[in-house]
């Protein structure tokens, strides 16, 4: 029987996103200042977590559409890959939109600040 996983409670959605925040503070590529104004916005998203009014999957996608853009970001020669995560994470940040519009603002910032940075 093949049953699908739950989607990962808020909590554990918030443990991730800090999890990557505190690897994006150890990102010596991105400079300092970057380093932290990406890190907050990770952790700004976990904490608007609590205000969204969508599916826990809807949450995850995008959760996980933000990591896997920050870990390509972290990686830096990965020409292609970084616009695919973009997409992605954009396509994550229009479906919780209507639920959770600061969620979705606050993915399109991520995705702005790394495109303003160069990645």
């Amino acid at each position: 029987m093949n049953e699908t996983p739950a989607p990962p409670s808020a909590a554990e959605v918030r443990a991730l996103l800090h999890t990557i925040a505190l690897l994006l503070r150890h990102t010596h590529h991105l400079g300092p200042e970057a380093q932290l104004l990406l890190a907050d916005l990770i952790d700004e998203l976990g904490k608007s977590l609590d205000e969204a009014k969508v599916s826990s999957a809807e949450i995850a996608r995008l959760t996980e559409s933000a990591s896997h853009l920050v870990q390509v970001a972290k990686a830096e020669d990965q020409e292609g890959v970084v616009e695919q995560a973009r997409d992605r994470l954009e396509r994550a940040a229009v479906a919780v939109e209507s639920g959770a519009p600061t969620l979705a603002g606050l993915a399109r910032r991520l995705t702005e600040m790394l495109s303003n940075l160069g990645i």
